[in-house]
């Protein structure tokens, strides 16, 4: 991906990877409107499952392929972490949904249900250093305190509201995103931003 090019010597390329995405969800059954999860029996029958309703009312199950962390709410809610690609999202559902099926017998439709992505967390690289002292002063909505974060935090409203951490080393923490569509564009724009306010060293 080129962030702008203007001859030959003056190019800025950029590479990101998607670290943590967050997808929020809920099993449905038109046979039971009601959904009542057995989270004790859920918890005793699966493997790599936690649940301790003293210290939190939702049941963690740890996969390892793909990996990630599925919290299973009493009232079959999901709230699933730690996937890494949006092609893993109905892989991981339809495991939940299988292993909830078989072990308390009851009828979930997958048809039923709808997943949101609620956060993407992203990691990018800009190959060239930054001058953060100066970006604090030229960017305006960021705070940058490196006795007590080495980061740059930059709260961005275009194209999209999110916030970027961004680090002297070109390196890059990209957060409260929703829609994958954006990612490229949102990096592109803040490029061309740190480029054009000369903060590039």
């Amino acid at each position: 991906m080129i962030l702008e090019e203007n001859s030959a010597e003056d190019t800025h390329s950029l590479t990101y990877t998607i670290q943590n995405i967050v997808v929020k969800s809920s099993l449905k059954s038109s046979l039971n409107p009601n959904l009542e999860l057995d989270l004790k029996k859920l918890s005793e029958s699966l493997i790599n499952a936690e649940y301790n309703s003293n210290r939190f009312p939702g049941l963690f199950l740890r996969l390892n392929n793909p990996k990630c962390v599925i919290i299973i709410f009493r009232n079959g809610k999901l709230i699933l972490t730690g996937i890494k690609s949006f092609g893993d999202i109905d892989l991981v559902i339809n495991r939940v949904i299988l292993e909830v099926t078989n072990t308390l017998q009851i009828y979930i439709e997958k048809e039923l249900i709808n997943s949101t992505v609620v956060n993407i967390v992203i990691t990018a690289d800009l190959f060239k250093k930054i001058n953060l002292d100066l970006a604090a002063i030229k960017l305006e909505n960021s705070i940058y305190e490196p006795e007590v974060f080495p980061g740059l935090v930059y709260n961005c409203t275009n194209p999209v509201k999110s916030v970027f951490l961004i680090f002297s080393t070109g390196k890059i923490v990209f957060t409260g995103i929703r829609d994958k569509n954006l990612i490229e564009p949102a990096l592109i724009y803040l490029g061309k931003l740190i480029k054009r306010k000369d903060l590039f060293l």
